[in-house]
């Protein structure tokens, strides 16, 4: 209501440009347009009428557009012609993928020209041309994690000729959690609706190190064919829901529902998330993305626990004593004992002590001492490498119970 408000004060002080009538039977087609029910998050009521998934009052240009897509669209319309005064917060600003369709559907071709600085610093920064899904295998320490997770990378231009993916984007949608509740009142509020979900677009670093470091979680990346074209919408539309409130719920409305949704803006007329009127479970929604024809390939990311274990299980339990001991005391190196070692079988030792250095400080704060223990390991590894670590893949998440 309050933006609603302040916006109608600052086109009372300047003059509007003059939005278009719209006759009714091309605002109701519209309105009911894939596309449009994509952008509002809007599903059929079970008797008649909207409702839109989202429950924050600001993302609505309309009073009552939450329930009645017809009038929010007939609003943004109005709101795309509003003085260029407003800058940053000019609804072409707000709302780039609604200006960009509405634009070409009622070729608005007078539209005030808004520099929209924010957005554009952001969407170039992004530079989004291709979409990865990402798949974290199962975390049983959380409920809301307990059956997987899922979120898109947003790759650029490059990224696969450069294999620079640590560069790229993750957008995630997750519960957002104020306070420390104890894990029985987590668990209930997430099953009950009492946390609002919030989507982040953030460094695919920083999510990266989270789930195969942090929680030791497999990874599997799902390349999607989705075109730069539908990867861009997709982005846009992302902007829009900035600081925009859903109601979250563990085992319906949450992360991988929610980038269902994401995938219907980006290629309209996907019947995705009408698959899953009870619940949406992060593997079944994976298995409707592949059954789609939007997978295009899969590349296996193992944990630091399972590349520790495969490297290790190819030790004696002698050598994985001296895994123990080299790990912990870089001096055993030169240990005439383990100097007296065949090569080969030294590479693979010192391999798997450094790997269990690093297992161990997840999650720890930096430490010098530890960080040197690192470094002599990686000099050691240096001048005598292993081969590199070939873990098996498993089964994929989706073909699992």
């Amino acid at each position: 209501m309050l933006k609603r408000l302040a916006y109608l004060a600052l086109c009372a002080c300047a003059p509007l440009y003059a939005a278009p009538q719209i006759d009714n039977q091309r605002l109701q087609q519209l309105a009911n347009d894939p596309f449009w029910i994509s952008l509002g998050h809007y599903e059929a009521r079970k008797l008649s009428g909207w409702r839109s998934y989202v429950s924050d009052d600001k993302f609505f240009l309309a009073a009552d557009g939450a329930h009645h897509p017809d009038a929010e669209l007939r609003a943004t319309v109005e709101a795309l012609y509003a003085p260029v005064s407003l800058g940053d917060k000019h609804p072409q600003c707000v709302y780039p993928a609604r200006t960009r369709w509405l634009k070409a559907q009622l070729n608005l071709n007078d539209l005030p020209k808004v520099e929209c600085a924010e957005f554009t610093q952001w969407f170039t920064d992004v530079a989004p041309h291709s979409t990865v899904m990402i798949f974290p295998a199962a975390y049983l320490n959380s409920p809301s994690s307990m059956f997987g997770h899922t979120l898109l990378r947003i790759d650029q231009a490059d990224v696969q000729s450069n294999k620079t993916a640590l560069l790229s984007y993750a957008i995630n949608f997750g519960a957002y959690i104020e306070g420390s509740d104890n894990s029985i009142l987590y668990a209930w509020k997430g099953l009950a609706g009492g946390y609002p979900g919030l989507f982040a677009l953030v460094p695919y670093q920083e999510k990266l190190s989270e789930y195969r470091s942090l929680e030791n979680r497999d990874l599997w990346e799902y390349r999607l064919n989705l075109t730069p074209e539908e990867t861009q919408r997709m982005v846009e539309h992302v902007w829009e829901l900035k600081q925009i409130q859903f109601d979250y719920f563990f085992f319906d409305e949450n992360c991988s529902y929610r980038l269902l949704e994401l995938l219907q803006v980006a290629r309209p007329g996907l019947q995705l998330t009408t698959q899953f009127p009870l619940t949406a479970i992060p593997t079944d929604t994976v298995k409707a993305v592949k059954e789609a024809g939007l997978v295009e390939s899969i590349e296996y990311r193992p944990s630091r626990e399972r590349e520790l274990l495969d490297r290790a299980k190819v030790l004696d339990p002698e050598e994985q004593q001296w895994v123990l001991q080299v790990s912990a005391d870089q001096t055993q190196l030169q240990n005439p004992t383990f100097m007296a070692l065949p090569k080969a079988r030294q590479a693979l030792i010192i391999d798997a002590a450094y790997r269990l250095e690093r297992y161990r400080a997840n999650g720890l704060e930096r430490d010098t001492g530890r960080s040197q223990r690192s470094y002599e390991l990686l000099r050691a590894i240096n001048q005598n490498p292993a081969p590199e670590l070939q873990v098996e893949r498993p089964e994929l998440p989706e073909n699992g119970h």
